[in-house]
């Protein structure tokens, strides 16, 4: 089932404002025990399926990912996370996760 909310203004104007959507990863508090659960990405190629923000993208790439796909349906979303959370190895595309 395709939903976007997130680019709904209203809904995209509270999103915006919460904590974890303005402290990435470290505002996420199961972000410390899903870290612990993550295997070695060196050189991998990782796919962040409704990517956000792009904060996961981004850890990926940090962690020396070798590409990084982010995916998400939410044009508003994507325009953020390649603000926020850009790198050479990431590319980000507007897509619902079913249709990929």
């Amino acid at each position: 089932m395709k939903e976007n909310k997130y680019d709904n203004k209203e809904f995209y104007e509270k999103y915006s404002k919460m904590y974890r959507s303005l402290h990435g990863l470290e505002g996420a508090g199961e972000w410390y025990q899903l870290k612990k659960m993550l295997p070695p990405i060196q050189n991998k190629s990782v796919l962040d399926l409704g990517c956000g923000y792009g904060w996961h993208t981004k850890y990926a790439s940090e962690q020396g990912a070798k590409e990084v796909i982010g995916v998400d349906i939410s044009k508003n979303m994507l325009d953020i996370a390649r603000k926020k959370n850009n790198a050479e190895n990431i590319t980000y595309i507007q897509n619902s996760i079913e249709d990929l």
